[in-house]
C-alpha cells in the first residue's frame, strides 16, 4: 500500500511545481525522512508517469479529500468556496487548480499572491488554499462633484466599506455613478481619477462636464443674440443633455429654422471643459397666402395674408391678414346670409428687451352676420396689447395681463322677420333695441396657464390649465354698461399603449360684475363647444359649464401603405359632450334653444405644424335641438377646444 503511494506523491510535486505558483512539499522513499521529501524534484520525474496518472480514471490517492481556505480575514471562506469548480470528490486536476485560483484572483479582493497547496493522504488530497487580502477600504473622498449630491454617490459604493479594496467592483461602481450622472442629463460627467491612501481610503476625482464656451454656428439673416436667448445652457455651468433640448425645442420653435443642433468638442483653452457650439439651418420665414374655401360661418370666402416669423432675423413674428365671404352657407334661421369682411394684423416679440416677457399686439375689424344677436349686422374695431411672462417659481406656469380698446355696433338686419318672430313669442318688440346695444370699451385683464403636455400639436400626456379674467370698462356711450366675465378651462391627457390617448376636458365660465351684454354672453353648440349642434344651438347665457371625454388612437394599418409623418401623427377621435347654460339670454328664448346639450360622435385629427390641430368631426345630439331636430352634424376646427 505505501509502495503505491510513492510515485503518486512525486507526481503530485511535479504537478504544483509546473503550476508556477507556489513550491509544495512532496513526499519520498520513506516517510520519516522531511529533508529528503523536499529536495525531490519535478525533473525527476518521466514525463510517461505524469500522463499515466492523470489519464487514470479513479484513484483515491488522486481525488479531493478536502478544501481548505487560509489567509481570510474579511471575505467569508464560503464566498470563495463559491468560486470553485474543485469540489470534495472530484478528481485533482492542475488546470481545474488554475482555473480556480483565477477565479479567485478575479474576485478582486486579494493580491497576486495566490497559493495552491496540495497535501496528499492515504485518503485522498488536501487542497490549501492559501490568500492575501487587498487593504481594507476605511472610506472614501469624494471631490469635484456639484451637481449630484456626496450622499447619492456614496449610496452607490458604501457598501465596499470594511471590505478588501476590490478593483472589480470598484469599476463597476464607477460605471453606476456615470450612469447616475447621465440618468440626471449630466452625460459628460467622467471619473476622472481613483486612487488609494495607505490608511485604505478611496479618492474619486469627478469631471462633471463643465462648458468653457457656447458658439452659435449656421445663422446668416438671424441675428445671434436671437438665438442665444433662447438658451439656458450657459459658459461656467455643467452641461446638461436634457436642458439642452428644452432649449433647441424653443429654437426650433421660433419657426426661424429647419433644423438645430449641438456639437460638443473640448475646450482649446482648457481640456478638462467643453464648447458647446448650437448649428442651425436657416429657412425662409416669410411667405404671402392667397386661398378661398367654403367655412361654415363665412360661406364661400377669399383669404390674402402676409406673415413672417422671423422679421428683419430679430425673432419678431409680423402677419396680416385680410378675408372676404359669401356668408353663411348654413340654413341658420337666426343668422343672416350677408358678405362678411375681417381684417386682422398682428406683432409678437417674444423677448421685450432680451427679457423673458413677451409682447403681442393685435388690430381687428370685423363686419360681418352676427352669431350672438339672431338676424342682426355686427361691426367690430379694436386692438389689443398683452404682456406674457413665465413664473419661474413654477415650472409650466405663465402669467399675462392684457389691455384692449373695442368698438361694438350692431344693427338692424331683418325688422320684418323679427317683428313677426317677437309677436309669434308674445314678446315686447322694445326688447330688441337691449339686444343691439353696444358700446365702445377698454378691457382690463390677468389670465394665467399651467401647460405640462408633452406636446403643442400631438399631445398625450401632461394637463393644460387656464383661467383668465377680464373686465371691460364703458367709454364715451351713456347706455354701455361696465361688466366682468372670468373663465376656467382644463385638461388632462392620459397615454393608452404606445400611441393612444384618452383626454378629460371642462370649462366654465361666468359674469362676476356687472350684465355681461348679449353680444358678449356665452354660447355652447358648433366645433368648439358641443359638436353635433350648429353654431350656437344650444343657446346663449351669462354662464355655462361644459365637459368631454375623448379617445384618440392612430388609424390602423394607415402607416403600412403610407408612411409619411403627417400620416403617422393622424388620429381618429371618439368623443362625447356635454354642457349647460346659465342665466339664458332672450335669444334662447325667441328660438327655443335648450339651453344644455349631449353629444357623442367620431373625428379625424390632422396635427400641421405651425397651424395646430385640424379637426373634421360628426357628432349626433342625444338631447333635443330646439324644437326637437336631432339631426348629426359635421363641424370643423382649428385648434382645442378648450
Amino acid at each position: 500500500m505505501y509502495e503505491l503511494k510513492k510515485p503518486i506523491c512525486v507526481a503530485l510535486c511535479s504537478l504544483i511545481l509546473s503550476l508556477g505558483i507556489n513550491r509544495a512539499i512532496c513526499c519520498a522513499q520513506t516517510p520519516n525522512t522531511e529533508e529528503e521529501e523536499r529536495s525531490t524534484g519535478a525533473q525527476e520525474i518521466a514525463p510517461e508517469q505524469l500522463d499515466n496518472l492523470e489519464n487514470r480514471s479513479y484513484d483515491e490517492a488522486i481525488t479531493i479529500q478536502d478544501i481548505q481556505i487560509e489567509g481570510n480575514t474579511l471575505v467569508s471562506k464560503e464566498k470563495i468556496l463559491d468560486q470553485l469548480k474543485a469540489k470534495p470528490g472530484l478528481k485533482f486536476s492542475r488546470d481545474l487548480v488554475k482555473e480556480d485560483l483565477k477565479s479567485i484572483y478575479d474576485m478582486g479582493y486579494f493580491t497576486e499572491r495566490l497559493k495552491a497547496v496540495p497535501e496528499p493522504s492515504p485518503s485522498g488530497i488536501t487542497l490549501r488554499i492559501q490568500v492575501e487580502e487587498n487593504v481594507p477600504v476605511t472610506g472614501f473622498n469624494i471631490t469635484g462633484n456639484e451637481t449630484v449630491s456626496t450622499e447619492e454617490i456614496l449610496s452607490i459604493i458604501e457598501e465596499q466599506a470594511g471590505l478588501p479594496q476590490n478593483i472589480t467592483e470598484l469599476n463597476q461602481a464607477v460605471g453606476r455613478i456615470e450612469k447616475l450622472y447621465a440618468d440626471k442629463g449630466y452625460i459628460l460627467a467622467r471619473i476622472k481619477k481613483v486612487s488609494d491612501d495607505p490608511d485604505g481610503t478611496i479618492n474619486m476625482a469627478i469631471n462633471e462636464g463643465m462648458i468653457d464656451s457656447v458658439e452659435i454656428s449656421g445663422n446668416v439673416k438671424t441675428k445671434e443674440y436671437v438665438i442665444k436667448r433662447n438658451l439656458t445652457v450657459q459658459p461656467g455651468e455643467i452641461y446638461n443633455e436634457d436642458k439642452l433640448k428644452q432649449d433647441l425645442t424653443r429654437i426650433f420653435g421660433t419657426q426661424a429654422f429647419s433644423d438645430a443642433r449641438r456639437v460638443i468638442s473640448p475646450s482649446m483653452e482648457d481640456p478638462e471643459k467643453y464648447k458647446l457650439t448650437i448649428e442651425v439651418d436657416e429657412k425662409k420665414t416669410g411667405s404671402i397666402s392667397l386661398g378661398g374655401g367654403v367655412d361654415t360661418l363665412t360661406g364661400l370666402f377669399g383669404q390674402a395674408g402676409y406673415i413672417d416669423n422671423n422679421f428683419l432675423g430679430r425673432g419678431q413674428e409680423v402677419s396680416t391678414n385680410i378675408m372676404v365671404g359669401s356668408g353663411s352657407v348654413l340654413d341658420d334661421k337666426d343668422v343672416l346670409d350677408r358678405a362678411s369682411y375681417q381684417f386682422e394684423a398682428k406683432f409678437v416679440e417674444p423677448r421685450l428687451m432680451q427679457s423673458m416677457t413677451s409682447l403681442q399686439v393685435n388690430a381687428f375689424g370685423k363686419d360681418m352676420a352676427s352669431y350672438q344677436i339672431p338676424l342682426s349686422v355686427e361691426r367690430r374695431i379694436g386692438g389689443e396689447i398683452e404682456l406674457a411672462r413665465p413664473l419661474k417659481q413654477v415650472k409650466n406656469l405663465a402669467g399675462s395681463v392684457s389691455i384692449g380698446f373695442e368698438d361694438v355696433d350692431l344693427n338692424e338686419g331683418d325688422a320684418d322677420e323679427i317683428a313677426r318672430i317677437f309677436k309669434e313669442k308674445g314678446i315686447d318688440i322694445a326688447k330688441r333695441a337691449e339686444q343691439l346695444k353696444g358700446g365702445t370699451f377698454i378691457s382690463l385683464g390677468p389670465s394665467i396657464v399651467y401647460d405640462s403636455r408633452n406636446s403643442l400639436l400631438n399631445p398625450t400626456d401632461g394637463w393644460y390649465l387656464g383661467a383668465n379674467f377680464k373686465e371691460s370698462f364703458a367709454i364715451m356711450d351713456s347706455d354701455a354698461e361696465t361688466f366682468g366675465r372670468a373663465t376656467l378651462s382644463v385638461r388632462k391627457f392620459f397615454p393608452v399603449g404606445e400611441k393612444s390617448t384618452f383626454v378629460l376636458g371642462g370649462k366654465m365660465g361666468s359674469k362676476v360684475i356687472g350684465t355681461v351684454p348679449e353680444f358678449e354672453a356665452f354660447r355652447l353648440g358648433g366645433p368648439y363647444s358641443v359638436k353635433g349642434f350648429r353654431e350656437g344651438d344650444v343657446g346663449n347665457g351669462e354662464g355655462f359649464m361644459m365637459a368631454t371625454a375623448e379617445f384618440r388612437t392612430p388609424i390602423p394599418f394607415v402607416n403600412k401603405f403610407l408612411n409619411y409623418k403627417i400620416v403617422r401623427d393622424l388620429r381618429l377621435a371618439f368623443f362625447m359632450d356635454a354642457g349647460q347654460l346659465f342665466d339664458e339670454t332672450l335669444t334662447s328664448e325667441l328660438y327655443n334653444y335648450p339651453g344644455y346639450a349631449v353629444s357623442i360622435g367620431t373625428g379625424l385629427i390632422v396635427p400641421l405644424p405651425y397651424l395646430g390641430p385640424i379637426r373634421v368631426d360628426y357628432g349626433y345630439p342625444l338631447t333635443s335641438v330646439g324644437a326637437g331636430n336631432k339631426r348629426g352634424r359635421f363641424t370643423f376646427g382649428i385648434g382645442e377646444r378648450y
